[in-house]
């Protein structure tokens, strides 16, 4: 009985020591540990390789210089496609300006500059007297018609097509030739060819409209009275601004 209890005394102390260094099951648990530490590490590092990219700080229209001030720095990942982006570590193009237009917070892509439209469009800005539909905004495609007057009372103004499918780069609000109208600012990129017909527009009683692409031919009273109640003034309509370089 003694002999039972003093071995069974024994095995408890054997449990109560204090674990060496060379114990297998203290050195099995550490490895335990940092095998999982390196995996949240690994995880982790995984999930957070960003790369510093330059986004727009404002929308950027055609013909901007690519200019620092311009851009913000945003990391993100884009691992597969980084090539496409510009990035934040390399240095902006020199002399270069953008080629399409990029809204505020976009990234901006590499195709977006270059050192003239590869399209070979030019800009022309359009003062137009008449609310724009929703659909008429920086990046989209707008159609641009020319109402003239007839020539004696009571005769039918004369509606005409200027240009089809133009992208407009940017709108901004301005005032009218006497400074008491308000009227927008209409920039579109058109063809050279189309440039003539649309000055000529801008320079004479025709009244200019700018609608969505593929909108149906508008009614030339329409854009005849609209623009009579807008107040313009010697043009009664747009005008062509000047092309850019």
């Amino acid at each position: 009985m003694t002999s039972e209890m003093e071995g069974t005394a024994e095995s408890a102390a054997d449990r109560l020591k204090r674990p060496s260094w060379k114990d297998p099951r203290l050195l099995v648990g550490i490895v335990i540990v940092l095998a999982s530490v390196a995996g949240v590490v690994a995880l982790v590092s995984a999930q957070d390789r960003t790369t510093p990219v330059y986004a727009a700080a404002h929308t950027l229209s055609v013909g901007e210089s690519a200019d620092e001030d311009d851009l913000r720095v945003v990391n993100v990942q884009i691992d597969e496609v980084r090539d496409d982006y510009l990035l934040a570590d390399e240095e902006l193009p020199a002399e270069q300006q953008f080629v399409s237009v990029v809204e505020e917070g976009e990234l901006v892509p590499r195709r977006a500059i270059d050192d003239a439209d590869p399209q070979g469009r030019q800009a022309l800005t359009l003062m137009v007297e008449h609310p724009l539909a929703q659909a008429v905004e920086t990046g989209r495609q707008v159609d641009v018609w020319a109402a003239t007057p007839g020539r004696m009372a009571g005769d039918e103004a004369a509606v005409e097509q200027l240009t089809a499918g133009a992208e407009v780069s940017e709108i901004s609000e301005s005032s009218s030739t006497f400074g008491a109208q308000s009227a927008l600012e209409v920039e579109v990129l058109v063809d050279p060819e189309q440039v003539p017909a649309i000055l000529a527009a801008g320079s004479s009683q025709a009244v200019v409209s700018v609608l969505p692409a593929g909108s149906p031919e508008p009614e030339p009273e329409a854009m005849v009275e609209g623009d009579s109640e807008g107040g313009s003034g010697e043009s009664g309509g747009g005008s062509g601004g000047e092309g850019s370089e």
